[in-house]
């Protein structure tokens, strides 16, 4: 129904989806009214640095897997990574910088880098230096420089001309206002303490408000995503051009999803709801969404536990992900800012130097940047 996105939509939703926060307001409120206060109050934010981390925990993977070549040393690396990013935000001009680090630990202790830099119609991804990749000496550590409106010209689409930061976080403060709307408060949403938390004292947050999931929890709010939430949010897409053009969709998918919608019976969903049940053992996912002083949601933290059982394998694991936004309308620090002059190398120049190393300008995109996800990290030696 939908099109398919390039490397390039991957990449630059990423950037858009790392730097959103959206939250809540004051300690006598509701845990709902604190999350739609937050919601109007992020309306307010023009600039932030931020960071987070992503780490797997606890995993564990079926016998039979295990015993595959290579597996239990796979599985050594995913429990010993962290994903970590650093970067900076700022609406007028729009520059956008992240910088997401691979942190092993370990006996194979390494760490790797991806620095990416985004402005209204151009995104730069600095190149590694890996030696084990043998990557040439004239694109180590140069910007990558991609014209966002020319590739999106020749996969026959078009680059929003007015896409910012600012109308991501606006999309996603109506869907939350449509979400939170039809949650059940008494259901999903409380407001614990920081300590019962476990969100750290130095973040000094004023309110705490929980979001909890549980599988005997997840049949109700299926229910309720597809009667109340999908329509409503299909229907405010259909209503505003600019966020259709932003998620590059027609009217026509619009239509066909909210048809497809009108159709799903009870029964459909009882059926659908059977096989999650019959291989999802349990779930239990809680998010942590910190208010600051100034009623901005400047931290967020989520918990996803599960255990699934399918064909008679039975895996478990832990994701850990935290974000915390920084000095909300405050001068930004960018490390890396516009990357101009010899620090930027054109995406054609890559294809030449690099059709060289691989056989031909096909492993490295032209239309399509897929080729350069084969290997875009970048080790702390090459920054």
């Amino acid at each position: 129904m939908f099109r398919s996105k390039s490397l390039l939509s991957v990449l630059s939703l990423f950037l858009t989806l790392a730097l959103i926060l959206s939250a809540c307001s004051g300690g006598s409120k509701s845990p709902k009214d604190a999350l739609q206060s937050a919601m109007e109050k992020s309306a307010e934010i023009k600039s932030y640095g931020l960071n987070g981390s992503l780490k797997i925990q606890d995993l564990k993977l079926p016998p039979e897997v295990m015993a595959e070549e290579g597996a239990a040393g796979a599985l050594g690396l995913l429990q010993n990574a962290e994903l970590s990013w650093t970067g900076a935000y700022r609406a007028d001009p729009m520059l956008v910088e992240l910088n997401m680090k691979v942190t092993i630990s370990g006996d194979l202790a390494m760490s790797f880098q991806l620095p990416m830099v985004m402005t209204q119609e151009k995104m730069w991804i600095k190149v590694p230096n890996i030696p084990m990749l043998g990557l040439p000496e004239e694109v180590v550590g140069k910007f990558v420089e991609f014209d966002l409106k020319k590739l999106a010209e020749e996969q026959g689409t078009e680059w929003p001309a007015d896409f910012n930061v600012g109308n991501t976080v606006k999309l996603s403060n109506d869907i939350y206002g449509i979400v939170f709307k039809h949650v059940d408060e008494k259901t999903y949403l409380s407001k614990p303490k920081a300590k019962d938390a476990g969100i750290p004292e130095d973040k000094k947050l004023k309110d705490i408000v929980q979001l909890h999931v549980t599988k005997d929890q997840v049949e109700p709010f299926v229910t309720t995503v597809v009667k109340n939430i999908a329509p409503e949010v299909i229907d405010l897409l259909s209503k505003n051009e600019e966020y259709r053009k932003m998620l590059q969709l027609e009217q026509s998918d619009l239509d066909d999803a909210k048809k497809e919608l009108a159709e799903v019976k009870d029964q459909d969903i009882k059926d659908g709801l059977a096989d999650f049940n019959k291989e999802v053992k349990s779930l239990d996912t809680t998010v942590n969404i910190g208010i600051n002083d100034k009623g901005f949601a400047s931290y967020t933290d989520m918990t996803l536990r599960a255990e699934i059982e399918s064909e008679g394998q039975t895996g478990s694991g832990t994701i850990k992900v935290v974000s915390e936004m920084t000095d909300i309308n405050g001068d930004p620090k960018f490390e890396y800012a516009e990357p101009k002059g010899d620090d930027v190398i054109s995406m054609d120049k890559l294809n030449e130097i690099m059709g060289g190393l691989f056989g031909g300008t096909d492993d490295f995109g032209g239309e399509s940047l897929e080729g350069f996800d084969d290997g875009s990290a970048t080790t702390d030696e090459g920054l």
